[in-house]
């Protein structure tokens, strides 16, 4: 018999324009009708799972008949189109559909709706499935399944005999987690963090984009002119790259893959950021079909984080396609994360606490009885051929340098870095449909860094020496005498030539006194007597932001 092995799963994801709002495209061509077919009565935004319908026809008499249908929305050429599930609808020839997800793309007044039965079919060549990235070389995954509250209740009763006498439903949860992800790119490095601004070497030939400019999340973008500006022949373009500006707060890359018109096209991966139509759009000049440039990727804090979605394929050890398990997890915020590499080993990541909103999957059918599975749902499977693989090295330990308080720290054996954003879930009271009782949203709270490291002791010296040194720096407390100012830290891995992770604590500048200034300061360092010589320390380190910095070919960070 076949049974699922661990060594024939994967993970990817990618990101969300607003929670829970996950990505996919669905193509007209490959998708078979069940006859029932609606349109919406008013323009809808992303993020949202209600959505108003009228003009029903093909046996669709009214909105009820869509309930427990898979709908796909959209569609028109050069316009987005998606897949999604209807939990319920109000008893009217109009009136609204209710989703188990949040649409990731809007959609016009009068677009289309459609009830299929057939599960997509993903086009690589047009780009329709965008969950395949993955954070690195991983090989455990804390899968975020619902965590159900059943809470027993007790009453009073002649047969109760110290047992509860009833068993309800309670909330739900789906957390997950990835640890020990050893980091191929920087691409994971900036969930936790805030958003990532993609910078090219060099760029060519300008153009503006059209009025409305381009928001967040979308695919269909379109320009103002094609004077100068080739999207077929130089297809990886520069959003955000005003003329005279090397770098913006907006500024990213991403490849056109799909030409309807000679200044509307279809992106590769979902924008990072709005764009206005003053901004300025380059093109990338093409060495060997890529760009043939270097890209410096800033990584900055920001307050409100993006959300990620997640998606787990599992195939049998007889390969059988029909017996695929799928599981889509969506409006996953990386609440808490660690940053760490040991001597000797790898540069690790670890996405150490994700909260979920909920999820969808493809086991459609109960064993006995009738009726769909709760949180059933139609969607691409993330084949491995669609799966956009690093073909790069990881970054050794070997490789790295470490700076604290302006010296290179030589005999450094190990860092962890924490991120926490102190992240709950929060659950409203609000009508919900099909069982969906995870969190409706999740919100960030105070974020906090550490970092421990440990150190074995340098040369010795006089104790009348001038040099700095931790358990001096310890003493001072950060306070070298015009208030408490902190420490700079810079920790740089280096792969190859232009190509590098540099960690930058504080972000921009250096520590100085006053408020959203400081930098890091050592709370505890003893200099213990063990068996370890040379003597070594494990210090804790506080610090208030950091920014990263990665110089690689990659030409998009999400």
């Amino acid at each position: 018999m076949a049974v699922y092995r661990s060594d024939q799963a994967q993970l990817t994801f990618t990101t969300e324009a607003t929670p829970g709002a996950y990505p996919e495209l669905a193509s007209l061509s490959s998708n078979s009708g069940t006859g029932m077919t609606a349109a919406l009565s008013a323009a809808v935004l992303k993020g949202v799972t209600q959505i108003p319908v009228d003009t029903l026809a093909n046996g669709a008499s009214v909105c009820t008949s869509f309930i427990n249908s898979t709908i796909k929305i959209g569609g028109a050429s050069g316009t987005p189109s998606e897949i999604r599930t209807v939990l319920h609808g109000d008893a009217g020839a109009t009136g609204n559909l209710y989703l188990d997800a949040p649409l990731a793309f809007a959609h016009a007044d009068n677009a289309v709706i459609l009830a299929v039965n057939q599960i997509p079919t993903s086009g690589e060549t047009t780009k329709e499935i965008f969950h395949d990235m993955v954070p690195g070389v991983y090989d455990t995954v804390d899968v975020p399944d619902p965590a159900m509250t059943i809470e027993p209740r007790y009453l009073l009763g002649t047969q109760a005999r110290r047992n509860f006498a009833v068993a309800l439903k309670g909330q739900q949860t789906f957390a997950g987690s990835v640890a020990g992800i050893v980091l191929l790119n920087g691409r994971p490095l900036r969930f936790p963090i805030g958003k990532a601004i993609s910078i090219p070497a060099t760029s060519t030939n300008r153009t503006t984009l059209a009025s409305g400019g381009a928001a967040k999340g979308d695919v269909f973008v379109t320009v103002a002119a094609a004077t100068g500006f080739n999207a077929s022949s130089t297809p990886y373009i520069v959003f955000g790259a005003n003329t005279g500006s090397t770098r913006s707060s907006v500024m990213e890359v991403r490849k056109i893959v799909n030409v309807f018109t000679s200044t509307t096209f279809q992106l590769d991966y979902p924008l990072q950021f709005t764009h206005t139509a003053s901004e300025q759009v380059h093109s990338l000049a093409v060495s060997g079909g890529l760009p043939d440039t270097t890209f410096t990727h800033h990584i900055y804090e920001t307050t409100d984080l993006d959300t990620v979605s997640w998606h787990v394929h599992m195939r049998d050890s007889a390969e059988t396609s029909d017996n695929d398990f799928d599981r889509r997890y969506y409006g996953g915020l990386i609440g808490s994360a660690s940053l760490s590499a040991d001597e000797g080993g790898m540069l690790n990541m670890s996405w150490d606490g994700v909260n979920f909103q909920g999820m969808v999957h493809n086991q459609s059918l109960r064993a006995t009885g009738t009726g769909y599975v709760p949180y059933h749902g139609r969607f691409q499977k993330v084949h491995q051929d669609m799966v956009d693989y690093p073909s790069t090295n990881p970054y050794f330990f070997s490789e790295g340098t470490v700076s604290l308080f302006g010296q290179t720290i030589a005999r450094i054996r190990s860092f962890n870095i924490n991120i926490s954003n102190g992240e709950e879930p929060r659950y409203y009271v609000q009508k919900r449909y099909g069982q969906h009782r995870g969190p409706n949203e999740i919100r960030e709270g105070r974020r906090e860094y550490s970092m421990s490291a440990t150190l074995a002791l340098p040369d010795s010296q006089a104790a009348t020496s001038q040099t700095t040194t931790l358990f001096k720096e310890l003493l001072f407390e950060g306070d070298f005498g015009s208030g408490m100012q902190g420490f700079n830290v810079s920790l740089t891995f280096t792969r190859g030539t232009n190509d590098t992770i540099t960690i930058n604590i504080p972000d921009d500048s250096a520590a100085a006194t006053g408020i959203h200034e400081q930098g890091a300061f050592i709370r505890t360092a003893p200099h213990s007597i063990t068996g370890d010589n040379p003597v070594q320390v494990d210090a804790d380190i506080l610090f208030r932001n950091l920014k990263i910095e990665v110089v690689d070919s990659l030409y998009y960070y999400p």
